[in-house]
C-alpha cells in the first residue's frame, strides 16, 4: 500500500470529541455552521471557511447547524518535515480571523482536489498527487511560520518558547537513543527541574512523551508499509521489539501486529461508513455545484475591462489628500522645501503629515518643561505650507527619529523623550498651541487640519489607566474647546503587527468617552501570529494586504461597537526598510497602483511613506539610489513610485469601472483616462533574505513569474468619431532610473552631467496614435510588461461643422 503525503475524506457528524494527533488537518466547511475548538480558542466557521490545525493542538468539532458537511484533509507531517528540511512546522492559516488573497488559491485547489473524490485510483492519484503538491507549496509560502524566528517575544510568554525547545528536540531526535539528561544539557536546565517541567506542561513523563512520539512514527510505518515489527521498532528509537511491544501494549493494550490487522480492518469500515447513501448523497450534491468550476490555470490569458458610459459612479481617490514628508524640525530644510513643492505641483497633494513639533528647541530657557514655549521654528512650517497652498496633518506625540535597515535592525534611532512629565505641563502646552494656532492662521483655517495621536508604547494604551487616554483626552478637549469641528483622531494601529490589540485598545477607548473624529493605522506588510504562547513576527507575500487588513480591523470596530467616521491609513508601503532596493524599482510604481486601486472603496485616506529620500539621508547614502522609500531620490530625480502617483492624479472624477489591475475614468465629456499595471507577487524567496541583503541586480529573481499581461479595454456608448489616444508607460526598459543607472554599471560617484542625464532620461515613455471610432464602442489592447504602469489618456477630436 504506496502512501500518500495527503488523505482526505467527507464528514457529515455533528460532533468530534476532543482529541489530537501528529499530522496537520485542514478542516474545511462544505455545508452548514459548527465551532471549532482548538487548544482554548473557539472559532465559529461557517460555509467555506477552513482552518489549519497544527501537530498535536487538541481540538474539537460542535455543530451549530442541522446539516454539516465537512472535508478533512490529513497531511502526513513526517513526510512534510523531510521535504521542508526542518525539525518542526507551524502554520496560521484560517479564514474565520484572517484574510490573505492565498486563501482563495488555496481554496480552489482544496475543491479540485475533493472534485477528484470518485478518481483517486491509477491515473486519478497521479494527478491528485500533483494538486496535493500544489496545497504543500501554498502553505510553505504563504501560511507557514520560521519557529526559528521568533523576533517578538511578549513578556510572560517564555513558558512556549521552552514547550517548543523541547518538543523539537525530541522531534528530530526520537529515532536515537536519547535520554532526559541528553534534553537537559541541550537547554542548560538540571535533570530534576526538566522532569517536573515536562511532566508539568506536557502531562506525561519525559520517557512517556518520548514514547509517545516514537509510537506514533511507529504506528504510521504499520499501516503504510509492509516492514517487519522488529525494523520498525529500531527504526523508531526502541532498542528491542520486546521494548517496542512493552510499550505499545501500554498505550494500545494490543500487540503491534493485532493492531496493524485491525487498523486495516477498520478503514475498510470506515469507507464502507462513508459509503452509505445518506452521506453520499450529500457528497454527490455537493461535488455537482463545484464540478464546473476547477479553475485550471489560463496561460497568457488575457484580462478584459468591459464598461459603459451610461453607468458611472463618483470617483473616490483616498491617495490624492496626505503625504508623509518628515518631523517638523526637517521642514524648515530647504532641500526637503523644494521637494515638497515639486511634490505639490506635480502630484497635487493638499496635505502634509509631520510629527515631533514638541521638540526642546522650541521651547524657551534652553526647552525645559514649563517655560514658555517659542512657537517661531513651527510658525516657519506652517506658513511655509499655507503660502503654498497645503495644510498639515500633525501628529502631537513623541516619535522616535529611526532608520531602518531591515524589519530587525535599525541603522540608526533616537528615542525622543516625552518632555512633559507632569500632564498639567502638557495640558498647559496644548492650550497655548492652540490659542496660537487660532490666532495666527484663524479658526475656520484649523478647521481643516488634521490632529493626531499616535500609540506611543511607553504610554500603555493597553492599561485602563494607561497614559495613552489622559494624553489624548487633553488633545480632544483643548482643541474642541477652540472648534467642535477641528479634527482629531489616533491611535496609528499596526495592522497586521497588532491584531491581538484591537480589542482591549478598542473596549478601553470606549470607556473614556471621546470618541475620536478618526481612527489612524499603519500598514506595512508584516504580520505576527501567537502559536504556543510564543509571538512569531514575518513578512507577508499578501498582494491584496493593505484591503484585507483595513478589512479585519473594521470586522474588530463592528464587533467591539466602536463607531468611528473615518479610517486613515496614515502610513502604508510594502516595508519599513530605508535599504531595500525594491523601493526604487518599477515594481513599487506596480505596488502603488495595486493598492491604491486595491482600497478606493475601503480607506477614506490614504498616506504614502514617505515624499523625499532626503528625510533619510545618513553615511551610508553616497549612491545615486540606496533602497529608501522616498518618491524622490536625493538628488531629485523621479522615481516610478513617483510616476505612479501622477498617472493616478491623472484619472478623472466619474468611475466607469475597475479591475485587479486596471482603472477606468471619465469627465463626461468624451475624455477618458485609465491607468493600469503588471503587478508581480513576491514569491517566498523574499522572505528569506535580510531586506537590506538584496542585491539589486537579482531583484527578479524575488517573484512568482515574470510573465507579460494582456489588457483588452472596451468603453461602449462613447459617440463616434476621431480620439487622440495618448500612452505613457513606466517599465524597466523606460523611465525607470534604477534600470538606466544599471546601464551605467551602478557607478556611485556620478558628475553633475550625469546626475542631470538621470533626471531627463528618467520620465515615461509617450506614444500617440488616432483611432477612428464608427460603431459606438472604444476597443484597445495592451501588453504590459512585467511591474509595468502605464497611463492611457484617450480624448474625442473635435472637427470644423462644414
Amino acid at each position: 500500500m504506496q502512501k500518500a503525503i495527503i488523505d482526505f475524506g467527507f464528514a457529515a457528524g455533528s460532533v468530534q470529541n476532543s482529541h489530537l494527533h501528529q499530522n496537520l488537518e485542514i478542516l474545511y466547511l462544505l455545508k452548514g455552521e459548527l465551532i471549532l475548538e482548538v487548544d482554548e480558542e473557539r472559532y465559529q466557521m461557517h460555509k467555506g471557511d477552513y482552518i489549519l490545525i497544527n501537530s498535536n493542538k487538541r481540538h474539537s468539532v460542535e455543530a451549530i447547524s442541522k446539516e454539516v458537511l465537512s472535508a478533512r484533509f490529513q497531511i502526513d507531517y513526517s513526510l512534510f518535515i523531510d521535504y521542508i528540511g526542518s525539525s518542526h512546522l507551524l502554520f496560521w492559516c484560517n479564514t474565520v480571523v484572517d484574510k490573505n488573497i492565498a486563501y482563495d488559491e488555496l481554496r480552489n485547489i482544496l475543491n479540485r482536489i475533493l472534485n477528484r473524490y470518485y478518481d483517486r485510483e491509477r491515473e486519478g492519484s497521479l494527478y491528485l498527487n500533483s494538486l496535493y503538491f500544489q496545497v504543500l507549496y501554498l502553505l510553505s509560502t504563504n501560511f507557514m511560520i520560521k519557529t526559528d524566528d521568533n523576533r517578538l517575544k511578549i513578556a510572560g510568554l517564555q513558558e512556549g518558547s521552552r514547550v517548543l525547545e523541547i518538543q523539537n528536540y525530541i522531534q528530530s531526535n526520537y529515532s536515537k537513543q536519547v535520554s532526559l539528561n541528553d534534553l537537559a544539557g541541550q537547554l542548560f536546565l538540571s535533570n530534576a527541574y526538566l522532569s517536573k517541567y515536562i511532566k508539568k506542561h506536557f502531562g506525561l513523563s519525559f520517557l512517556e512523551y518520548l514514547n509517545n512520539v516514537r509510537l506514533f512514527h511507529a504506528v504510521d510505518e504499520l499501516l503504510y508499509t509492509d516492514k517487519k515489527i522488529i525494523k520498525i521498532a529500531l527504526d523508531n528509537g526502541f532498542p528491542t521489539s520486546a521494548a517496542f511491544n512493552r510499550t505499545f501494549h501500554e498505550f494500545y493494550h494490543m500487540t503491534p501486529s493485532t493492531y496493524r490487522i485491525k487498523a486495516r480492518q477498520e478503514q475498510d469500515k470506515e469507507e464502507r461508513v462513508e459509503n452509505q447513501e445518506e452521506v453520499q448523497d450529500k457528497i454527490r450534491k455537493y461535488l455537482e455545484g463545484i464540478g464546473a468550476s476547477e479553475d485550471l490555470p489560463v496561460l497568457n490569458q488575457v484580462k478584459i475591462l468591459n464598461v459603459n458610459t451610461k453607468i458611472k459612479t463618483e470617483m473616490k481617490k483616498p491617495w490624492e489628500e496626505v503625504i508623509n514628508i518628515g518631523d517638523a524640525n526637517s521642514m524648515l530644510r530647504s532641500d526637503i522645501q523644494q521637494h515638497v513643492l515639486l511634490i505639490k505641483r506635480e502630484l497635487g497633494f493638499k496635505y502634509i503629515r509631520l510629527w515631533n513639533i514638541f521638540l526642546p528647541s522650541m521651547y524657551g530657557e534652553n526647552g525645559k518643561p514649563g517655560s514658555r514655549l517659542n512657537f517661531s521654528k513651527l510658525d516657519r512650517v506652517l506658513d511655509f505650507l499655507n503660502q503654498n497652498q497645503m495644510r498639515p496633518y500633525i501628529e502631537l506625540g513623541f516619535k522616535p527619529l529611526q532608520l531602518i535597515n531591515t524589519e530587525e535592525e535599525y541603522l540608526m534611532r533616537n528615542e525622543n523623550e516625552i518632555f512633559f512629565q507632569k500632564l498639567s505641563q502638557y495640558q498647559e502646552a496644548v492650550q497655548e498651541l492652540a490659542v496660537h494656532l487660532a490666532n495666527r492662521y484663524g479658526i475656520e483655517e484649523i478647521e481643516n487640519w488634521y490632529f493626531e495621536m499616535w500609540n506611543d508604547p511607553r504610554l500603555n494604551s493597553e492599561d485602563e489607566e494607561g497614559l495613552y487616554y489622559k494624553y489624548y483626552e487633553i488633545v480632544y478637549r483643548v482643541l474642541k474647546k477652540v472648534s467642535e469641528k477641528i479634527k482629531i483622531g489616533g491611535a496609528g494601529f499596526l495592522l497586521g503587527y497588532e491584531n491581538q490589540r484591537y480589542p482591549e485598545i478598542l473596549r478601553i477607548w470606549k470607556k473614556h468617552n471621546v470618541k475620536p473624529d478618526f481612527l489612524t493605522v499603519y500598514a506595512y506588510r508584516y504580520v505576527t501570529i501567537e502559536q504556543g504562547g510564543v509571538m512569531y513576527g514575518k513578512k507577508s507575500l499578501d498582494s491584496g494586504f493593505i484591503n484585507n487588513q483595513i478589512a479585519i480591523f473594521r470586522q474588530a470596530l463592528l464587533k467591539e461597537k466602536f463607531d468611528v467616521d473615518e479610517i486613515h491609513v496614515s502610513e502604508w508601503n510594502f516595508t519599513i526598510s530605508n535599504r531595500n532596493y525594491i523601493n526604487d524599482s518599477c515594481a513599487q510604481g506596480a505596488y502603488i497602483l495595486k493598492s491604491c486601486i486595491d482600497c478606493m472603496e475601503t480607506a477614506d485616506l490614504l498616506a504614502y511613506w514617505h515624499g523625499t529620500d532626503l528625510y533619510s539621508e545618513y553615511y551610508d547614502t553616497e549612491a545615486i539610489l540606496n533602497g529608501d522609500s522616498g518618491l524622490l531620490s536625493k538628488d531629485s530625480i523621479r522615481k516610478p513610485a513617483f510616476y505612479a502617483f501622477r498617472f493616478l492624479k491623472s484619472l478623472y472624477h466619474q468611475l466607469l469601472g475597475k479591475n485587479e489591475n486596471s482603472v477606468i475614468t471619465t469627465n463626461g465629456r468624451g475624455a477618458y483616462s485609465i491607468v493600469c499595471h503588471n503587478y508581480k507577487r513576491l514569491s517566498y524567496q523574499y522572505t528569506m533574505k535580510a531586506e537590506n541583503e538584496i542585491a539589486i541586480d537579482q531583484m527578479n529573481s524575488l517573484y512568482e513569474d515574470l510573465d507579460p499581461l494582456s489588457l483588452n479595454f472596451r468603453i461602449n456608448e462613447v459617440s463616434n468619431g476621431i480620439y487622440l489616444i495618448k500612452i505613457y508607460m513606466i517599465n524597466q526598459q523606460s523611465g525607470s532610473v534604477q534600470d538606466i543607472w544599471r546601464q551605467m554599471d551602478y557607478t556611485v560617484r556620478l558628475s553633475v552631467d550625469e546626475i542631470e542625464y538621470l533626471k531627463r532620461a528618467s520620465m515615461p515613455y509617450m506614444e500617440l496614435k488616432k483611432i477612428e471610432v464608427k460603431d459606438g464602442i472604444i476597443q484597445l489592447d495592451s501588453i504590459l510588461q512585467p511591474h509595468e504602469i502605464c497611463l492611457i489618456d484617450i480624448s474625442y477630436q473635435y472637427e470644423k461643422q462644414s
